[in-house]
């Protein structure tokens, strides 16, 4: 992207704050000479508006003018651009059956190709391997077997040059008999160029995962086995194995349900599109499309579609880390969720005049107690909207935040049973904030020992005493 395109996009995406040429150069890592011209240019057009305010000129996108146009002429080129990073596995069957068809799929955003090896002969699936070699060298061919014919396609793949298996389990020892077809006893033999194993877990493996993602290079996922009862604790399940994998360095590849639509030629559901776009924000591998691109009958139209789910999925997963890295709230933010998991954070307080670093910090979704504290009434009634806060009404100068205010706080959380008396505890807060008010303050105390450093040597966290 370009100064230009950066530049734009930036003030584009923060509509409404308005920043000075170096504020904008610092941000973006570009010379304020380079700026400049930018800035001057966008002005001319028509797409920027420059502000004086106290002798500084402060730009921001020209509302009035064709801005939108521009932005969407600039995302645009740039999607184009754009290289997905979560891959998509293709299933080659009779709807893709030839070097043609899987050069088009490897062109519109095929990453890998599967063969499904259930109820097909060796001389099919050598069919299939020699049509995606000749429209393709450079992708893997992932073979799909059952645990009955492992032993006779095991000799399959080795003799045709297989990157890798796939095998359904139940539990790690199915993973090592395989491995030990192939020629190793463990997953600490699996390097260089030998073929990988990689499990495919269900519903019934679910009690086995850990085991099976330690003894298996990579995982397949398979939400079809879920159907019936049982199938509203899928995505836990799905969330569940993504981080473990990712944990551990394992690829996770997504299956069954990705497109259905698309088989028959179906309207795109809406369902659909948040169902990629949950596992690509989750961190999935790989998604694999199944009877979309074996058997539907619009297999290129599948993958097209998938590429630009995941890639719209990514820009907005880019996006909200982009437009983080400008807001120190949400760096605070980030930084209690972290000491939360180290320090065993028992609450966090918020003390907050507008209500801002409130909802930031909701978003955080975090596991201790967190309540926010307010001397504004009607902000003290809106706070009871986001999620895990626990308002507070309380009279402190929000202006100018001091130790006493911190202890007004303390205190009237305990008196309202929020915190107890030994509670180890987060507050943020705004100080020195002039007239740009932002949270710029964490600190952590045990209750006890910071109202002993205010004074209080002895107290009881009653209703009597905390009054």
């Amino acid at each position: 992207m370009d100064n230009k395109a950066k530049i734009f996009e930036f003030l584009y995406k923060n509509h409404g704050n308005g920043y000075n040429i170096n504020q904008i150069a610092r941000m973006l890592g570009i010379s304020v000479g380079s700026a400049f011209k930018v800035l001057k240019s966008l002005e001319k057009s028509g797409n920027v508006a420059a502000n004086r305010r106290n002798n500084a000129l402060f730009y921001e996108v020209n509302e009035s003018g064709r801005a939108k146009e521009f932005y969407d002429a600039i995302e645009e080129k740039e999607n184009k651009k754009r290289k997905k990073k979560t891959k998509v596995m293709c299933t080659i069957g009779p709807a893709s059956n030839n070097p043609a068809k899987v050069r088009k799929l490897v062109g519109s955003g095929m990453d890998a190709a599967r063969i499904d090896a259930s109820g097909i002969d060796d001389k099919a699936v050598l069919s299939i391997i020699h049509n995606i070699r000749h429209a393709s060298g450079d992708i893997p061919i992932l073979l799909d077997i059952s645990a009955k014919q492992s032993r006779s396609w095991i000799k399959f793949a080795v003799k045709n040059d297989i990157d890798f298996v796939i095998v359904p389990a139940d539990s790690a020892e199915d993973i090592r008999q395989v491995s030990r077809l192939l020629g190793y006893s463990d997953i600490s033999q699996v390097i260089g160029d030998k073929i990988k194993v990689i499990a495919k877990i269900g519903r019934k493996s679910l009690k086995n995962n850990q085991e099976i993602i330690d003894e298996a290079y990579g995982i397949v996922f398979d939400r079809s086995s879920f159907a019936g009862a049982g199938i509203e604790a899928l995505p836990k399940f799905q969330k569940e194995v993504i981080n473990k994998c990712s944990a551990y360095g394992k690829p996770v590849i997504i299956s069954g349900n990705i497109l259905n639509s698309s088989v028959s030629g179906e309207p795109l559901m809406q369902p659909e599109v948040y169902d990629i776009s949950n596992a690509v924000i989750e961190g999935a591998s790989c998604i694999m499309l199944s009877d979309e691109t074996s058997a539907g009958k619009f297999p290129l139209k599948s993958v097209e579609t998938l590429s630009r789910i995941i890639k719209n999925a990514e820009i907005a997963v880019e996006e909200a880390s982009r437009s983080a890295s400008h807001d120190l709230t949400r760096f605070i933010g980030d930084a209690v969720s972290e000491l939360e998991k180290i320090l065993c954070i028992d609450a966090l307080l918020i003390m907050t005049s507008g209500g801002y670093s409130a909802r930031m910090i909701s978003g955080k979704r975090l596991k201790c107690k967190t309540i926010a504290a307010t001397s504004r009434m009607k902000i003290f009634r809106q706070l009871h909207l986001l999620w895990g806060i626990c308002p507070l009404h309380v009279d402190m100068d929000t202006d100018d935040i001091s130790n006493n205010d911190k202890k007004k706080v303390i205190m009237k959380a305990l008196k309202k049973g929020f915190i107890g008396k030994t509670d180890q505890i987060a507050i943020i807060a705004s100080i020195f904030h002039s007239k740009s008010k932002r949270t710029n303050l964490l600190e952590i105390h045990n209750v006890r020992e910071f109202l002993e450093y205010m004074g209080k040597s002895k107290f009881v966290a009653n209703s009597q005493e905390a009054k």
